[in-house]
């Protein structure tokens, strides 16, 4: 009797965990200005693959951006990524994001809870929002105040 209730307890929370497991920040495309010094974009590059999670780095002085590529099951915020590139001299735009995770709350307070402790606010709720955990793609701003708002552009 006490096996299978070990084994019954370990299923449940190896569902749980797999759940939990698929969502955070996947993408991140942050637009720039001024990656016109090789120095800032190498200390900029250094420091965010020291933070453990990244997968890569891809900085594009013509375009203006650096997109970050995340490893699975990281537990990297958006405002820790924000704080790191600002912290090597580049004010940070807009972030495009690739982002798993559940869309949670009521009118008003809506957010994308990527169920690792962090959640970004929605600029308003998406007409296909549901309860389910979903991939979706979207542009988060920051404020004067550095609070963000993310606008959802699509939810698979």
């Amino acid at each position: 009797m006490t096996y299978r209730i070990r084994t019954a307890v370990a299923a449940v929370a190896f569902v749980f965990t797999a759940t939990i497991a698929s969502a955070e920040l996947q993408r991140v495309e942050f637009k720039l200005d001024g990656m016109n010094c090789a120095y800032c974009n190498g200390a900029m590059t250094a420091a965010l693959k020291k933070l453990d999670g990244v997968q890569s780095v891809e900085l594009s002085p013509e375009q203006g951006s650096a997109v970050i590529r995340l490893k699975a099951d990281n537990k990297i915020t958006l405002e820790q990524l924000r704080r790191l590139v600002r912290s090597t001299g580049y004010a940070t735009k807009d972030a495009e994001i690739v982002a798993r995770g559940r869309i949670v709350g009521t009118a008003g307070s809506e957010a994308f809870d990527l169920l690792n402790g962090s959640t970004l606010p929605l600029a308003e709720r998406p007409a296909q929002a549901s309860d389910a955990i979903v991939e979706l793609t979207g542009v988060s701003r920051a404020d004067e105040k550095n609070a963000e708002r993310l606008t959802v552009k699509s939810i698979k």
